[in-house]
């Protein structure tokens, strides 16, 4: 009996969020320019201008334009970009251990289909 499943599994290698961006303003800042909507956009949904917005984003620490919690808010609002917040859940309501956890669980669900692929690769290429 040959069973056929339409289910495609797919493997994600991307690093968390955590490990992706140093801080929540560089997270907000990859959010804000690979956003769909253009920066002038965004800047304008949160009431202030473009220039300032992108001061704001540069982190510069002699800049005295800094991101505030406030402009956080209006951004979330502005782009319904929830990658901030997500972010900061990882950074720190996550402990190692439960990564780990979750890391084998997630290995130990995937590891047949990738043996099994393994297995396909190997016989196709006896032939």
């Amino acid at each position: 009996m040959t069973v056929i499943t339409t289910k495609q599994m797919t493997l994600d290698f991307q690093p968390g969020l955590a490990e992706r961006h140093q801080s929540l303003l560089a997270c907000v800042r990859a959010g804000a320019y690979s956003h769909s909507n253009p920066l002038k956009t965004i800047a304008a949904d949160m009431d202030m201008s473009q220039s300032t917005l992108s001061r704001k984003l540069g982190g510069d620490p002699d800049d005295p334009r800094k991101f505030s919690v406030d402009d956080l808010e209006k951004y979330l609002v502005a782009t319904g970009d929830l990658t901030p917040v997500y972010f900061l859940i990882e950074k720190y309501l996550q402990d190692e251990k439960a990564k780990q956890d979750r890391a084998l669980q997630e290995l130990a669900k995937r590891l047949p289909d990738v043996l099994a692929l393994i297995k396909q690769v190997s016989a196709g290429g006896a032939a």
